[in-house]
């Protein structure tokens, strides 16, 4: 049997707050992730995108009963060519929109392109690019997963948690992974003030923001991978999701978790967590580069943050986020994103197959065993060079 569709009804908003109604109430009852939801969207737009050539597009379908899918979209105009791509895409790991439950399970992939195209004329635009959407979510096929549609470079890692932590580790570590890890644990353990803690208090929030943003400097000058969170904007960002972002502040709404490891005094690792729905996301994460890393301290607080999240009932998903890191597949499984592209010009067609151009090869170095190393290689004698600058001036 058919299960009939209702009609739907387009709304295009160039402000996020115009949207903010429809798009609160369907993310609190439905499927969604915290990169697209509003709290996210609104923190990044007013530090990060309003720096940006940008103008936001939020479409919001509704039924006459309600709203049934909100896709935060930015409308980008470029050498003639205007885009339309997910809002905040820069900062986020992955792009799903956010669906009503009934109406996600149901849709067609051919209704949701007739969608976009609706939205794509309406904007005027002559590209809509949607990237790093997940190719499964929610147990069937993305329907932003348009026909055509490319890799992503990479892919995002999750995993269902058990309620019982040892049986997760036994089932995702080998014996001898699970025996080097918990001796690198005891090891850290045995040093004085060995403490695991979720912050809650605006002292423990700050002091452990200052160790993430001090320690992800330190990597990307060291390893030459590049820090995000470099630009004021950015920090600014991040302190505004933490509960920090404006004097007298209420720590307590904050949208994202802090975690950090502690030793001898010192914060070692820290891990900047998300929970939505059932699912808790682990989006950043820095290790200090001292005398305790060789005990792995990075390692040891995702082992504890899983470890709290199989004893909580309403902790069902694990998501590890993109990029492909040892630790990331040896605790979930690989969830293939695609990036997928609907011209509605002739220029918008051009632009089309320079970006499925680009991606590919972009993933292709992402999946090649002698170039991803030789780029990460050559990232950290950058590094170094740039470093033996800096001592010499």
């Amino acid at each position: 049997m058919t299960q009939f569709i209702p009609e739907i009804r387009l709304m295009l908003h160039t402000s996020l707050q115009e949207a903010e109604h429809d798009w609160r109430q369907l993310n609190n009852a439905t499927h969604g992730n915290p990169y697209q939801s509003f709290d996210w969207l609104n923190a990044w737009y007013e530090t990060i995108g309003c720096k940006l050539d940008i103008e936001p597009l939020i479409a919001v379908a509704r039924t006459d009963e309600k709203s049934v899918l909100v896709l935060p979209l930015a409308k980008q105009k470029n050498s003639g060519v205007t885009t339309l791509e997910f809002l905040g895409h820069q900062n986020g790991n992955q792009n799903t929109g956010i669906w009503d439950a009934d109406y996600y399970e149901t849709v067609a992939q051919n209704q949701i392109t007739v969608l976009l195209e609706d939205i794509g004329r309406k904007a005027r635009a002559d590209l809509v690019l949607l990237q790093n959407v997940p190719e499964t979510w929610h147990t069937r096929l993305h329907p932003l997963v348009l026909a055509g549609a490319t890799p992503s470079p990479s892919p995002i890692f999750t995993r269902v948690l058990a309620s019982d932590f040892d049986q997760l580790f036994r089932e995702t570590h080998s014996k001898s992974s699970r025996k080097n890890l918990t001796r690198k644990q005891r090891h850290l353990q045995s040093a004085d003030g060995y403490r695991v803690v979720q912050a809650s208090s605006e002292e423990d929030l700050r002091k452990g923001f200052e160790a993430f943003l001090e320690q992800r400097s330190r990597r990307a000058v060291e390893a030459g991978i590049p820090n995000a969170f470099s630009e004021p904007a950015a920090r600014d960002f991040l302190s505004r999701l933490l509960g920090l972002g404006a004097v007298g502040e209420d720590p307590e709404k904050r949208f994202m978790d802090l975690w950090y490891l502690e030793v001898a005094g010192a914060i070692r690792s820290t891990y900047l967590c998300v929970e939505n729905a059932d699912t808790i996301f682990a989006y950043s994460n820095s290790v200090a580069h001292d005398d305790m890393l060789p005990n792995s301290p990075g390692l040891v607080l995702i082992k504890e943050i899983i470890e709290d999240a199989c004893t909580r009932p309403d902790i069902k998903l694990l998501d590890l986020g993109l990029g492909e890191e040892r630790y990331k597949a040896a605790w979930a499984d690989p969830v293939p994103l695609k990036d997928s592209r609907l011209a509605f010009s002739a220029k918008g067609h051009v632009i089309e197959h320079l970006y499925a151009l680009r991606s590919g090869v972009k993933t292709s170095i992402r999946n090649s065993e002698l170039l991803w190393p030789l780029v990460r290689k050559l990232r950290k004698i950058k590094a170094g060079l740039g470093a033996s600058a800096h001592k010499s001036d």
